[in-house]
């Protein structure tokens, strides 16, 4: 198994529940594509559910891991483990009050990165940077009842599997910050944003199949994650889903890929394990896939394949675009 950042968040999605344009012109040469830009602003389309607040729009009480958790005042001491979450409280205005991300946040690249992974089985070495708010995607161990016991308020923000759910936390966030009106904001530029990208692709996707790799030994995503919803926005097909039986991650093999002939493959390894369309064409028997015959296989940064925050959804779904646009 591969420890890498992608698996990393594709492995703990499954057990908890179950991307501004990418820079530079989009080559099938193995060049890693990376998101750039913040997410503009406009309107919102959802509305946050309320809860009592005093005047200063706190205390809020918010839900949790199926519970409520009560944010007294305004942070000012946020602690953030976890990429999405870091890339939203930066989108929203909020980065003034974060203290410290995990190491694994490259987005924002000024954001004060910690060594943490937010896979921690103890609060211990959190409570070094005196937190009032701590962002979790995968708590593991005790981590949250430690937490808690101290009066630290824990917001558990798990992967989203569409955009409404992105939609939702964002909101969460904006309300636990007292940013909501900006963070309305955030949200309907994203929808906007995304929604402009799709049209431009003008149905080229439709039905179109392709296999997206997490990892070399065939770990995947299905159409039922959140990366695969991104690419179902343009009517695109995953050949992983008849093996998603039970998860969202399944692993697959290079037989079940040559078999499947997707159109397109999408490289979401090329950090981790070094990735590129040649060394995937490399593979045995994978020079008679159509993907590599015609040069549909890309390699893309492997955040895009594994977080939901405004930065990425952007960059991912404009990867797409160009991608079919071609």
């Amino acid at each position: 198994m591969h420890r890498t950042k992608t698996f990393r968040f594709a492995v703990a999605a499954v057990g908890i529940a179950t991307a501004a344009l990418a820079a530079g012109p989009l080559a099938s040469s193995g060049a890693t594509l990376l998101p750039a830009g913040p997410s503009p602003a406009a309107q919102a389309r959802h509305e946050a559910p309320a809860s009592p607040a005093g005047a200063n729009g706190f205390p809020v009480s918010l839900p949790s891991q199926g519970g409520t958790v009560v944010v007294p005042a305004r942070p000012d001491r946020i602690l953030s483990l976890s990429p999405s979450a870091t890339q939203m409280l930066y989108a929203i205005d909020a980065g003034k009050q974060v203290v410290g991300v995990d190491k694994y946040s490259t987005y924002p690249p000024d954001a004060p990165r910690t060594k943490f992974t937010g896979g921690e089985t103890n609060a211990e070495g959190y409570l070094t940077v005196h937190p009032d708010l701590v962002l979790l995607a995968f708590p593991s161990g005790k981590v949250v009842q430690q937490l808690t016991v101290l009066h630290i308020p824990v917001l558990v923000l798990p992967p989203a599997s569409n955009m409404a759910q992105v939609d939702q936390q964002m909101f969460e966030l904006g309300r636990a910050t007292g940013h909501y009106g900006r963070a309305r904001s955030v949200a309907a530029s994203l929808s906007a944003q995304v929604h402009r990208l799709v049209a431009s692709a003008a149905g080229a996707g439709r039905g179109k199949t392709y296999y997206l790799e997490l990892s070399p030994d065939y770990y995947t995503a299905t159409s039922k994650t959140f990366v695969g919803s991104e690419l179902s926005l343009f009517g695109m097909k995953d050949v992983a889903d008849p093996a998603g039986r039970g998860t969202g991650y399944p692993q697959i093999s290079a037989e079940f890929v040559l078999h499947a002939n997707p159109y397109y493959v999408l490289l979401a390894d090329t950090v981790c394990c070094a990735a590129t369309p040649a060394s995937f064409a490399h593979r045995p028997g994978f020079s008679a896939l159509s993907a590599v015959r015609d040069h549909r296989v890309v390699g893309v940064n492997d955040s895009l394949a594994s977080e939901w925050g405004p930065h990425t959804i952007e960059g991912f779904v404009g990867l797409v675009a160009r991608l079919l646009r071609r």
